[in-house]
Formats: structure tokens, sequence, C-alpha cells
């Protein structure tokens, strides 16, 4: 009987470790200082409009100083339109942080061309420095829909908070999107990208799409909006660009739905369990 106690008690003290590790992840992340968005009122922009910067931090506890440095849309003269730096403190939790700038009344001529532009924010405490960064786009005419390219880091922030206006799309092969893609990401080939294909996506929401390197991204975007899509984000060098960045792929085979976390854990406790009982009984 002590035998089986003991089992029981070392299969509780498993599984309560178990348990623990999502718990002290989670714990680590609330324990640092993050920027938890950087976005804009809409993603493409024509001459003289206002554009709305929102920032959102996240302060594990009350930071005295901070400095919140944000700049973009620079020009090809070295100009950032977009230029906001402070220092304040913070108080635990989220901060959100608004400003506005309007962009100038002939873009040509302040050396803006159509096409995409970055808006990059730096949040330093001490020695802690976080970042990140949001693309838009400058057309030359208003009410004219280009694709926006984005940062592999600005399409983890997405797919990390789950934004559900995002749709990530994997041009490849589908024997390459098994053998590793973004997780969530939907296969749908750029050799079979068609009305068919493109009915099973919604064309209001943000369609990301990333081949292996970027280079076949163009194409895929024109297609895209000919079929009636006017949220088109092509990924900045592709899953190449994601994989240098050091983040995360999945294979189909992982992907697939399986037993719930700890359940084998779980067999495992149960088959010692029991092995204890019937030793005890034969006893």
């Amino acid at each position: 009987m002590i035998r089986m106690f003991s089992v029981v008690m070392i299969g509780l003290v498993l599984l309560a470790a178990f348990a623990s590790g999502g718990a002290q992840t989670g714990a680590l992340e609330e324990q640092s200082l993050r920027i938890l968005a950087l976005s804009t009122d809409k993603d493409i922009y024509s001459a003289r409009e206002e554009v709305e910067i929102l920032l959102t931090i996240y302060a594990p506890a009350n930071l005295s100083t901070v400095e919140v440095k944000v700049t973009g849309v620079k020009s090809s003269k070295g100009v950032n339109f977009v230029s906001y730096s402070n220092k304040t403190a913070l108080p635990a939790g989220e901060t959100r942080i608004t400003f506005t700038k309007t962009l100038p009344s002939c873009s040509s001529c302040a050396g803006i061309s159509q096409g995409t532009y970055f808006i990059d924010a730096a949040v330093s405490s001490g020695d802690t420095v976080v970042t990140a960064t949001h693309s838009i786009a400058i057309t030359s005419t208003a009410n004219t829909v280009i694709p926006v390219n984005v940062a592999v880091e600005e399409v983890k922030r997405w797919t990390d908070n789950a934004d559900a206006e995002i749709v990530v799309v994997d041009l490849r092969s589908a024997e390459e999107y098994d053998a590793g893609h973004i997780i969530g990401a939907r296969s749908m080939p750029l050799a079979n990208l068609s009305n068919q294909t493109a009915a099973t996506v919604n064309t209001s929401k943000k369609i990301v799409i990333y081949s292996a390197d970027g280079s076949n991204s163009s194409a895929a975007s024109e297609l895209l909006m000919e079929l009636g899509f006017e949220r088109v984000y092509p990924v900045i060098g592709g899953l190449q660009a994601w994989n240098e960045s050091g983040y995360a792929v999945v294979t189909t085979a992982e992907e697939t739905p399986t037993a719930a976390p700890g359940f084998e854990l779980a067999l495992v406790i149960a088959a010692l369990m029991a092995g204890a009982y019937l030793t005890w009984r034969r006893r």
C-alpha cells in the first residue's frame, strides 16, 4: 500500500510540473516591457491625409522614466514625416499612446513616391529597449488600392495576437507547405490561385501572402486584387526572412489535431497507478 501511495504521489508531482510549465512561460512574458500594438487608422493613404498612429505598451511595473520614439515615412530626401519623441512615466499594465501626423500636400515634391513606407517605434527603460514596425502604403492619387509590403516582425505580432482580420496564405507548393509553414497559414499555391480558391476567403480580410523568398508575391498580389481583394499584404523576404528571424514554423503533420496537452502524461500516470495496484493486490 505504501508503494502504491508513493507512485501516486510521484504521478501527481509530474502532472503539476507539466501544468505549471505553460503558466511559467506566460509569467515571464508578463514580467517584461513590451510593445503590444503599433498600428494606424488605415493602411493606404494619399497626399494631405492625416495619419493616426496608435502605440500600445505593456509595463510590468510602474516605470518612472521611459523614452518613446516613433519615426517613419522617410522620403528620398531623408525626411521622416512621422516623428514623435517623449520621455514619460508609465504605470503598470497597458498604456495607449495616440498621435496624428499630416502627409505633405505634394508627395512627389516632398520626395515621397507611391509605395510602402515603414513606421518604427522604440521604447526604452534603462538597458531595456523594445521595438516594433508597421507598414503603410502611400498612393499618388486618392482611392487607389495597392499592396502593402509587411515585415515578418509585424506578421509575427499579428499572429501572436490572433488577429481575426488576418488570413495568412502560403503561395508555395503543397509539398513545401507540408514540410513547414507559418502556424495557421493556409495552403494556396500560386499555380492554383483562382476564383475558386479565392472564394474560400472573405475579400474584406487582410490577406497576408508569402512565398519562399518573396519573389512571387508581386504576381500573387496583382491576381488577388483582380479577384476583388483590396487588402493584400506581401511578406518581405517570404518564409526565408521568417526563418532567418528565428520564428517558428510547423509541418502539416504537427499541426494535425492530436490529444489534448498532458494526455500522454495522464496515460503514463494511470499505467503506473494500475501497476502499483496490481502489485499490491498480489501481496
